[in-house]
Parts: C-alpha cells; structure tokens; sequence
C-alpha cells in the first residue's frame, strides 16, 4: 500500500521598504528545508503554511489579510510591522521581533481554525524549534557582517 503524502511547505517571505532589512534579518531562515528534512506528516488539511512580513510605509494604510483557501489547503497570513520602528533597529534587534512575531502569531491564528485533519501539537512544537533555532539561536548574526545595520543614503 503506498501513501501519497506531501510535506508541508512552509514559506516565510517579505514585503517591505527596503531600509527596513527585514529580508536581511530572514536571511539565516530556512523553515521550508526544516520542514522538508523533518517529514512529518501534519496532516491533510494544510499543504502549505506561507507567512509576509509587511513592513511599509504607514501613509499606504496596508491592512492584515489572513486567509486559509480550503480547495488549495493553502494558509497565508500576514505580520503587519511598523516602518519607523523597525528602521530604527539593530539586525539582532529585528531578529528577535521577527521571532518573537512568528512565535506568538502564527501558532495562535492556526489554532482558530478547525481543520479536519491537522496536528497542530507537532506542528507548533517543531514551529518552536525552528524560529528559535534559526532567529535567535548561536549562528544567527552569521550574515550580519555582510550589510549595514541601518539604511544610508547616497548622495552624489
């Protein structure tokens, strides 16, 4: 008997003002291989759990979508940030707010949903280890020498 079962895909991505860094900060995540590498079976109702950061400019008024498409077994959600804040923060500063955000967030709007079939105990468990792992664990300012912590501007 063969199962036809599929990995959660898990994608934490960014849509930001470029002085905020946050694409910087995310640089050490890597949950999709995480969760690939774990093959643990979550269950059928969730195929895919993608995340934005939105870090924009406030005078756009940007609002937070959460969405779960049933028929794609697709749950997307948004963290909203705000711009001033976050500019004015250091790498390891935003790699805890992200954390922190992620941590907190994602596994409580999960449980709002009565999914059919989703183990959400293992799923926030190892959502856990991961952020913390990746965000605030010993190698994660490994990218921080490679750009500046504050946004400059040029001039000419």
């Amino acid at each position: 008997m063969t199962t036809n079962r599929q990995n959660l895909r898990v994608s934490v991505l960014a849509d930001m003002n470029w002085e905020s860094k946050i694409d910087h900060a995310l640089k050490v995540l890597e949950l999709t291989r995480s969760f690939d590498q774990r093959n643990h079976d979550y269950g059928a109702s969730l195929a895919k759990v993608c995340i934005m950061f939105m870090c924009r400019d406030p005078d756009l008024a940007f609002k937070q979508r959460i969405r779960y498409q049933k028929a794609d077994r697709i749950f997307n959600m948004d963290i909203m940030l705000s711009l001033p804040e976050v500019v004015a923060m250091s790498h390891p500063q935003r790699r805890r707010l992200l954390a922190a955000c992620l941590l907190e967030q994602v596994p409580e709007r999960l449980r709002r949903y009565r999914f059919a079939e989703f183990d959400h105990r293992a799923f926030e468990e190892h959502w856990m280890q991961d952020i913390t792992s990746q965000l605030l664990g010993p190698d994660a300012d490994r990218f921080d020498h490679l750009c500046l912590a504050q946004a400059s501007s040029v001039t000419q």
